[in-house]
């Protein structure tokens, strides 16, 4: 309802306005003073610093844990034979040694997988010195070729 439907005077629409304003007022006045009630107090001095230290104790408390898992996964890791100093860029789970093993493994089947492997070997023939002797110029030639280190000792 709009208080100029009640064709009222200025006079009086003025006066009902200031009454709702202060109707108004008064709620609003009596639910702060409710709210004021649940309102937190203000923390005293020795509670802030108080606050602080337990903050500060508990950030430490993580870095020591975080530095006893590391040692414990370094120590782990050097059991199986593999670099301590991966501890720092593993993050395993609650099973340790399940997890080391698994890295283990996993570093183990890379290396073997990716190192260079190469595919024609110069196989020692088993020549010695006497046979070496009574090769042909060609047949040294193509030993030479084939094999220059092994050429080199039997030359001697």
């Amino acid at each position: 309802m709009d208080l100029k439907e009640l064709n009222l005077t200025d006079e009086q629409l003025a006066s009902v306005e200031k009454y709702l304003q202060s109707e108004t007022d008064k709620v609003r006045t009596k639910y702060v003073q409710e709210l004021a009630k649940y309102k937190p107090e203000e923390k005293t001095e020795a509670e802030i610093k108080l606050d602080e230290r337990i903050r500060a104790l508990e950030e430490r408390e993580k870095e020591l844990i975080s530095k006893e898992r590391s040692a414990a996964i370094a120590s782990k890791l050097k059991e199986k034979g593999l670099p301590e100093d991966f501890a720092s860029f593993i993050s395993v789970g609650e099973n340790i040694e399940e997890d080391i093993e698994k890295v283990g493994t996993a570093l183990g089947k890379y290396f073997l997988n990716s190192n260079f492997k190469p595919e024609q070997h110069a196989n020692n023939q088993g020549i010695t010195k006497d046979q070496f002797r009574k090769m042909s110029y060609m047949q040294r030639c193509k030993l030479y070729e084939e094999n220059p280190e092994l050429y080199k000792i039997l030359s001697r």
